[in-house]
């Protein structure tokens, strides 16, 4: 497939932009991330490759999908957090005005809930029913303007805001995600990811991306979930290795021009409906109210 010189200048300049998450605030207290190719003693956020690369598209349904290449293995920490509080990670990597910028810009951001049945610290990302719901995802928003080239090797493409922009431009590469305040007390897995889509649609890559394809980056938070409300919901939830499928996100961004993609239709299950159980109880008694209304009776 024929790309326009920029779309081949962008490519360039990403081929080696990958990236970690390097720290984390839990709940209001900050915890330190993962290394290049390790992890810490005080994280709860498990390991990344040593090149912090992704996980290609022809891998979606494989162990890899779960936590990353190298996310395989327990770290000591499991961060405990109050149901409804935030959590707020930084994505490290080689771009951006201080250096250390993640180094993507064309993509979606992420977030699932993975129950970890039992201790995060004995959970194997080989285990066969591990399960997901997603709680967060953004694409791109086409009700804000393309940005221009900004403190980027050159200006993204796209009829829009994509997450991943709006991540490094606008928040200095943090994301906040907030626990849902019905989350049922346990641990848990906060599985929180990126998808790059720069080279989506060359799947046999380029000499500058040699494995092209949309890229998935997830990392895993081992969390404790606090919640003594007794207001709890439990949403349906998909087997991980399920939730996308190697046709998934493949897409030219770049076309049609001259400013590239229009829509993007953010893969995986939709975002659960984590409202209370009172609120969903109110909602179904408004729906009976309105069905009701008219009737002879």
């Amino acid at each position: 497939m024929l790309y326009s010189t920029l779309a081949l200048a962008s490519l360039a300049a990403y081929a080696s932009a990958h990236g970690i998450v390097s720290e984390v605030w839990i709940g209001g207290k900050w915890y330190n991330g993962a290394n290049y190719g390790s992890t810490n003693d005080d994280s709860p956020v498990r390991g990344f490759p040593s090149d912090g690369s992704y996980v290609p598209y022809y891998n979606v349904n494989t162990d890899d999908i779960v936590c990353g290449t190298n996310g395989h293995g327990s770290v000591p920490v499991t961060a405990t957090i109050n149901a409804g509080d935030q959590v707020s990670l930084r994505w490290k990597g080689d771009r951006g005005p201080t250096g250390d910028y993640w180094g993507h810009y064309e993509g979606s951001v992420m977030d699932y809930l993975m129950r970890c049945d039992g201790d995060c610290t004995d959970f194997q990302t080989s285990y066969g029913n591990a399960r997901v719901y997603k709680i967060w995802e953004a694409g791109l928003d086409t009700s804000q303007a393309r940005p221009d080239q900004g403190f980027w090797p050159s200006r993204p493409s796209g009829n829009g805001l994509w997450a991943m922009d709006d991540m490094s431009r606008n928040y200095a590469s943090w994301h906040t995600v907030t626990i849902p305040a019905t989350t049922a007390p346990g641990q848990y897995m906060l599985r929180h990811e990126l998808l790059a889509l720069q080279s989506a649609s060359d799947l046999d890559g380029t000499a500058e991306t040699p494995i092209g394809g949309p890229q998935y980056y997830p990392a895993c938070i081992q969390l404790n979930v606090v919640n003594d409300s007794g207001n709890v919901v439990y949403p349906p939830e998909t087997p991980v290795r399920s939730i996308y499928s190697t046709q998934d996100a493949i897409v030219n961004i770049y076309t049609p021009g001259p400013d590239g993609i229009t829509s993007f239709d953010i893969p995986g299950p939709a975002v659960v409906d984590t409202a209370s159980k009172k609120r969903a109880a109110r909602r179904n008694d408004r729906h009976t109210r309105r069905q009701s209304f008219g009737k002879t009776h």
